[in-house]
């Protein structure tokens, strides 16, 4: 352990994790500043193409889209055909597309003219990119003072998760753009798979962590997952709703099973330490964060998934919560200087 601690303490470890965190801070900054570039029509699709959501008064329902059409083509092209969509640029404000939709059984043709994002979503994704730094700031700085394998594992953490916040800059060459959105992905992967190793490390490092195949098995899934993201952003197969439905329901199983994991350990490392400890680490604070931070979103996800018509009060913006768990988490992080 102290070999560990010594090694993570060394200035090469510090670099490392401090130059990751600061190119992590800069592509969310690049992505938050070309917004304004950016355009939207104001409809969400359920991954297979069909229209889920309508925003009132955008573009889309000026067209007369409705949810529950099946989107056919997009100016011309098929929406099966991903690797010509995914090679086309992307829209701009002003800009008029042809949809193609099929609405009980009948072929439809919509002009769209797409829009600048509104205050409302600009105000969303300031949101998103504070929560973002949240995750990134927090845990980095916590590593910064305080190295050992705790806050490494920490530190690796908030840097996956908070690419999960940021918007991504628009890069114009598909490869480019295509690579860039396979390296964040895995990031972001690899910040879920290290929620799982940081509560196996803290308070106390298990002994299963002794053998460092078994730390790999940790990250197996994945990494498995992300071969299936980056084939499809790479290759771009054609579309299918088979296709979307496997994608969707690996991801979902597998990031489910590592959060459900991760509760299941922050409860049980809870229960395991006796109040002096619970004071002295500030693990009372770490569990209330956590359950806090994704009670809203919890809520917000059931409410979409049951009732996708009716909207609770600012629902948009209780993802905020989430910025709970890094500062506390890196809260009882701070307060342990040595493992035992």
């Amino acid at each position: 352990m102290t070999r560990q601690v010594t090694r993570l303490a060394q200035p090469g470890s510090r670099a490392l994790l401090t130059c990751l965190a600061l190119l992590t801070f800069c592509w969310g900054l690049l992505g938050w500043l070309d917004l304004p570039h950016r355009a939207e029509a104001g409809f969400d699709t359920d991954g297979n193409s069909v229209v889920r959501r309508v925003q009132p008064g955008s573009p889309a329902e000026s067209a007369g889209l409705l949810p529950g059409d099946a989107i056919t083509h997009f100016d011309g092209v098929s929406a099966k055909d991903q690797a010509s969509l995914a090679r086309q640029p992307r829209k701009q404000p002003g800009g008029k597309h042809l949809l193609g939709i099929e609405r009980s059984g009948e072929s439809i043709k919509l002009s769209i003219e797409y829009r600048p994002l509104p205050a409302e979503t600009l105000r969303l994704r300031l949101a998103s990119f504070v929560v973002g730094l949240f995750f990134l700031m927090l845990p980095a700085a916590t590593f910064l003072r305080h190295a050992h394998p705790a806050t490494a594992v920490l530190a690796v953490m908030g840097i996956g998760l908070s690419l999960s916040f940021f918007d991504r800059p628009y890069i114009a060459d598909f490869y480019l753009r295509a690579s860039s959105l396979a390296i964040t992905t895995l990031f972001v992967l690899i910040g879920v798979a290290a929620l799982l190793q940081f509560l196996l490390t803290f308070p106390h490092r298990r002994a299963w962590l002794a053998q460092p195949m078994r730390r790999r098995l940790i990250y197996l899934p994945v990494f498995l997952l992300w071969l299936m993201y980056a084939w499809r952003f790479v290759f771009t197969p054609s579309g299918s709703s088979a296709l979307s439905s496997f994608t969707q329901f690996l991801a979902g199983g597998v990031i489910g099973g590592y959060l459900l994991a991760s509760l299941f350990l922050l409860l049980r490392n809870f229960s395991r330490t006796d109040k002096a400890q619970r004071k002295a680490l500030a693990l009372n604070w770490m569990l209330f964060g956590t359950l806090v931070g994704f009670i809203p979103g919890t809520v917000a996800q059931l409410t979409r998934a049951f009732s996708p018509h009716a909207h609770l009060p600012a629902q948009d913006f209780y993802f905020i919560a989430l910025a709970l768990i890094p500062l506390s988490w890196s809260w009882s992080a701070s307060r342990r200087r040595e493992l035992t």
